[in-house]
């Protein structure tokens, strides 16, 4: 094979391995408490509860999501636990995003964030 074409094929499969994990847009939607007591947070600089000790959050996440994608949702110096994971299916029934619930047991202010394999996407709500 001549080297040509093997540069063409490595970058070939470099391209195809880096689209493989793209990641279009990742948000979080909504917070709520043991309670029940929710709200949705797309649209808002503050929450109007306060959320102190255990409370979970929503977070969506669109594009191309792989097994090993690493989705991590924090509220200051608290880090959520994994709790599910539910597919976000378009109008044809084809796979979008995911949308993840985390818990979070040591809340007491801070900012909520929403990282995707070490990269920040979200950051615009303070959570009381």
């Amino acid at each position: 094979m001549s080297s040509l074409k093997k540069l063409i094929l490595s970058l070939l499969l470099l391209t195809t391995s880096l689209s493989a994990n793209s990641i279009d847009k990742a948000f979080a939607f909504a917070i709520y408490d043991e309670n029940g007591r929710s709200e949705n947070i797309q649209n808002t600089k503050n929450t109007q509860h306060d959320y102190n000790e255990i409370c979970y959050t929503k977070i969506a996440v669109f594009g191309k999501v792989q097994h090993n994608t690493k989705v991590e949702s924090k509220i200051g110096n608290s880090i959520g636990t994994f709790v599910s994971k539910e597919p976000i299916l378009n109008f044809r029934k084809i796979v979008i995003g995911y949308e993840y619930t985390f818990k979070h047991l040591t809340v007491s202010s801070g900012l909520l964030q929403v990282v995707v394999n070490n990269r920040l996407f979200d950051s615009r709500v303070f959570v009381k």
